[in-house]
Order: structure tokens, then sequence, then C-alpha cells
């Protein structure tokens, strides 16, 4: 099989991808049996909107803001007002963006990619022969380590419950709570998932989680509905993306948020962009200064104690008007602007920055 541009992936990045590359190319999407769901479904409706997605049947739940926990108690409660996130079923909002590819011109077939060496080489026993080849397989990086590419090299690990509980329907609740990362209730319909991350093996703080839970009387039932475990690439900002005739979008290229978690929105920007020639330049200058600023609040986060994270969220707790008028689930820099004019937040983070540096490891 000959075509313009082959897209090794078919989730949000790689559909998103194709999508674009379809305006002038023959292009060709290579998927592959069931998709599997590494993703808690939370997506910003800003975000959604600006990868050309309208909420659909696959939005589950609509979040208008967020709970959060610090480790000693301090309880923040972030109400944007109106609708600021959806719910989503991944597996829905996938088809839904291979549609839109599809719509645009591109083909799409099951079959696997297990070899780039010469011409892309497929389960089946098919090749195809592209001009420019688009990798955007999420975290499964054996592709990329064949090819000898560059490619995310520290993950956290996730691991999520779906169950019976009881939440306020139009809140999601962090809980800062387990080390590396942080934990999660998303409610939606009468349900929740019910997730975390970490750099181990996630299952016991997960049980532990949800047993706390338990305890507050929040779990209806015992039965575990649906579970998914998978890692999660932590964006490095020196990671290539782009090699000759071949570039990685996505998760494959480290393009998440690593404050969230989050990749859907920033890899289907980034994807945008993946066959021009200046692919690496072009998705940096868009989104590469925010994934620093995700970057840099994740390993502040996780350099500061739990006595410390109790001081900077009763900051926070006392000024966080700044983040119901300019908090982003997305765009880091305009959260940060919002809060940097507040001058209640900068007037007691000065009074208190000698204690958070002395509570940092």
């Amino acid at each position: 099989m000959n075509c313009d541009v082959a897209v090794v992936g078919n989730g949000p990045a790689g559909c998103a991808a194709a999508k674009h590359a379809a305006e002038k190319n023959d292009v060709l999407i290579v998927g592959g049996g069931e998709r599997k769901v590494q993703c808690a479904g939370l997506i910003s409706k800003t975000g959604m909107e600006s990868i050309g997605v309208r909420p659909r049947d696959f939005v589950l739940a609509k979040i208008r803001g967020a709970r959060i926990h610090s480790p000693g108690g301090v309880t923040i409660e972030v109400d944007g007002g109106d609708i600021k996130a959806y719910v989503v079923d991944r597996l829905g909002f996938d088809q839904h963006m291979l549609e839109q590819a599809e719509d645009a011109g591109a083909k799409y077939t099951e079959d696997w990619a297990t070899s780039l060496r010469g011409k892309i080489k497929l389960k089946s026993g098919k090749t195809v022969n592209a001009k420019k080849t688009i990798l955007a397989t999420g975290s499964n990086l054996s592709l990329q380590i064949e090819a000898g590419l560059d490619r995310p090299r520290e993950f956290l690990i996730g691991g999520q419950y779906e169950m019976k509980a009881e939440c306020e329907g139009d809140l999601v609740e962090l809980y800062f709570t387990v080390p590396d990362f942080f934990a999660w209730v998303i409610p939606f319909e009468d349900k929740a998932r019910i997730g975390l991350c970490v750099k181990t093996n996630p299952r016991p703080y997960l049980d532990a989680f949800v047993k706390r839970l338990k305890d507050e009387k929040r779990i209806r039932s015992d039965r575990i509905l649906a579970e998914t475990f998978g890692i999660i690439p932590i964006h490095n900002p020196a990671t290539k993306t782009q090699f000759g005739d071949i570039a990685t979008v996505g998760d494959a290229a480290g393009q998440v948020k690593a404050s969230t978690g989050g990749g859907v929105i920033f890899g289907a920007i980034a994807a945008e962009y993946a066959t021009r020639p200046d692919y690496e330049m072009l998705w940096r200058k868009r989104i590469g200064n925010d994934l620093r600023l995700h970057l840099f609040i994740h390993r502040t986060l996780n350099r500061l104690t739990d006595k410390g994270k109790d001081r900077l969220f009763r900051i926070i707790s006392e000024t966080h008007t700044c983040l119901e008028k300019s908090g982003d689930m997305d765009w880091a820099g305009r959260t940060l602007q919002g809060v940097l004019r507040n001058p209640g937040f900068l007037a007691k983070t000065a009074v208190n920055l000698p204690m958070l540096l002395a509570d940092m490891r």
C-alpha cells in the first residue's frame, strides 16, 4: 500500500494528525484491535472547542469546578460557575475523532504496525510505503525503541476503578495524599471514576484510597464495574519529536501536562503541525511554554513535604477566587498570570516563603 502520510495510532492525537494531513495528502491511519484507554476521561470545555470537537453522546457529565484536598485536610473549592469540563466515554470520544479524520478523507485500517524498518510492516504481512510517518502510539513506545528514536523516559503509573459512589455531580475531587501525584474522584451518572497516579505499583494506593472513601460511606457497592491501569509519560522539554520523515505526537512525544497527566488536548493541538517540515518549532511555539509550566508545577508540588502542601493550600484557600476567575485546566500560563495578579496571594506567599522553602525536600 502506498500513501503520502501514514499515521500509526488511532487515538486522539493520531486522528487529529490524520484529519489535518488529509487536507492536502493521501492519508492512511494504521490502528487495530481493541483500543486500550488509559485516561480519566476529563476534558476541558475550552480544550475540546480548540480542537474542533463539539459535545456529543460521548459526554457523560458536565463539570463546573473542583474540590481539592491537602494531605492534612485543608480543602479548597474552586467553582467555575458554569461548565468547565466534560466527563467523556473515551472510546466514544476516540471513535468520534476517527470519524472526523475519515470525513476529512483519511482511510483507516485495523491492521497493526509491527516494524518501521524500511517500509511500515503490518501484522497481516502487508507493508505500507509512506512519504511521511506520524507515530501516535500513546505509551506503547516499541516502534520508537526499534527505530532508535528519542522518546519519553520518565513515567507515572495510573490506576482507576469505576464504582457506584456518592458524589456532588458537577465537582471533581482531587486528593494530594499520595506520593508523586494525586488521587481523584470524577463523578458521572450514579458512578465515579476513582483513581490515582504514582511512580510505583498503583494498586495498593488505589485500594487504600477506596477504603478511605468506604470509611466515609461514599462507596455504595464493593463491586468494581471497570478498571484501567497504564503508564503516563512525564513531559521532558529536551525530547526530540522530529526525525526526517518521521514525527511523534501526543503521549508518544511526551506532550502531556505533567501537573494533571492529561494529554488529549495538547497532543491534538501539536498534531495539527505533524506534517510540516518545521513541526518541532511550531508545536513548541504553540504549547511548549505551557508544558514547561505544568512540569514546574508538578516538580514543585513533589518537592513539598505534606506540611508544605498544607501550608500552600491554606494560602490558596484564602485567595482562591483568582483560580475561579482565571484557572484553566490546559493553559497553565493563563492560570499563573491570574494568580500573580492577585495581591492577596502574593502577599501571603511572600510572608510564608521562608517556611515553604524549609518544607521542601
